[in-house]
């Protein structure tokens, strides 16, 4: 794969492009400013840019889901028209001041986004047809990532998009519910898979993410231990199972059942928090030693879940820089779960909102050796201009004077 398709194709997800508006607006909307005036206004412009946005995905939605649409000639002008108000659309939510007040990760998530809808444009308009929709289906990880952490969002139903999604495969239809919080009906769909899966029904790389996806549900969002290990029995005791899979499995037992061991009433303390994710990282790390390894994920798992919790909390410059370092590297140990930088986004804010510390440094030298591990090809390493002059500030941010 080379460097520019490295940074391009960041997940495998086949979601759809209507939660990718969902994902900027939702995360951003709950944010609260402390400028009364500031707040009425926003409601206001929050209001209209979600029923502009709604407006826009219930057309363009079914076109894009169905390539026969997507191809019709009679759509293209619209088409073209839809995706460019939604370029404009993304932009007015990311450059709204009331973002970025609570996770760290919204600003970059946004600015992702923005440059993906923007490449999304370009390629339409030069033609680049089938370019332009297989990164409007590619680029939707920023939903699961960003619209499952909040308790509120719009939402986008039509008798047309019912239909479309009808049309979807299991796996696609997981993702959507996933990323629109309907986590019940998600796993069913992932449950299915999984069944089927076992059966021979779909292939490996299928099973597999659907059983880490169905465990992402119980363990992250669910928080339930006893749902968890019912999916993993069911893959370890299956003849069917991959033995790849069969000895992720055995990881995954072994850290519910320490889970379920646990005291119910653990202390909810910012310091106790940390140190139980502190404690959560380094399991999963020393449980993840190979490419195919994802024994340590359910700790990685249960860290994010917390981490998202403390990371709206006020905290100390030294306990933001923890969590925001432990962040990064639970997401970038499940990258292949969530958008593919999305661990680089973590340890960029790191480094910008504790300069010059300890936890800069660490975030620093993983940020370094993800970005060159990214731009790397068969020609060696071509790190953009920009992306080197970014490097050297962060360098100089990281580091003391």
């Amino acid at each position: 794969m080379t460097p520019k398709n490295k940074r391009l194709n960041r997940v495998e997800n086949h979601l759809l492009v209507l939660i990718l508006a969902l994902a900027t607006i939702s995360c951003q909307s709950q944010q609260t400013p402390s400028n009364p005036t500031a707040e009425v206004s926003n409601s206001a412009t929050w209001t209209g840019n979600m029923r502009d946005m709604q407006q826009e995905l219930t057309r363009v939605l079914p076109m894009v889901m169905d390539k026969s649409e997507y191809e019709n000639p009679a759509n293209q002008q619209e088409l073209a028209k839809e995706i460019s108000h939604l370029v404009k659309l993304s932009k007015t939510v990311s450059h709204n001041s009331v973002a970025m007040q609570k996770d760290p990760s919204v600003k970059f998530i946004s600015q992702a986004f923005v440059e993906d809808l923007e490449r999304v444009d370009e390629s339409f308009r030069l033609g680049k047809k089938e370019f332009a929709r297989y990164n409007l289906m590619n680029v939707t990880a920023y939903c699961i990532e960003c619209h499952t952490r909040t308790s509120m969002g719009p939402s986008f139903q039509s008798a047309k998009i019912d239909s479309t999604l009808q049309k979807l495969t299991g796996m696609e239809r997981g993702e959507y519910l996933l990323a629109t919080r309907q986590y019940d009906a998600a796993f069913a769909e992932f449950s299915q898979i999984i069944q089927k899966g076992l059966a021979g029904k779909y292939d490996f790389f299928t099973l597999d993410k659907a059983v880490r996806y169905a465990l992402a549900i119980t363990v992250k969002y669910q928080k339930d231990p006893k749902k968890s290990l019912e999916i993993v029995h069911k893959v370890r005791d299956s003849q069917s199972t991959p033995y790849y899979l069969k000895q992720n499995a055995k990881g995954w037992e072994l850290a519910i059942r320490e889970w379920k061991k646990e005291k119910k009433n653990a202390d909810s303390s910012v310091s106790s928090i940390l140190k139980r994710c502190d404690e959560w990282v380094r399991k999963g790390q020393r449980m993840q030693v190979g490419f195919v390894d994802r024994g340590g994920d359910i700790y990685f798992l249960r860290a994010l879940s917390d981490l998202h919790l403390i990371l709206s909390a006020k905290l100390t410059p030294d306990q933001l820089g923890e969590a925001l370092y432990m962040t990064g590297l639970s997401y970038e140990a499940i990258r292949d779960l969530s958008i593919w930088t999305l661990h680089e986004n973590y340890y960029e804010s790191c480094i910008r909102k504790v300069p010059h510390s300890n936890w800069s440094k660490k975030c620093f030298k993983n940020y370094e050796e993800s970005i060159y591990f990214g731009f790397t090809g068969s020609s060696g390493t071509r790190v953009p201009d920009e992306t080197a002059a970014r490097l050297k500030e962060l360098k100089s941010l990281a580091f003391s004077p």
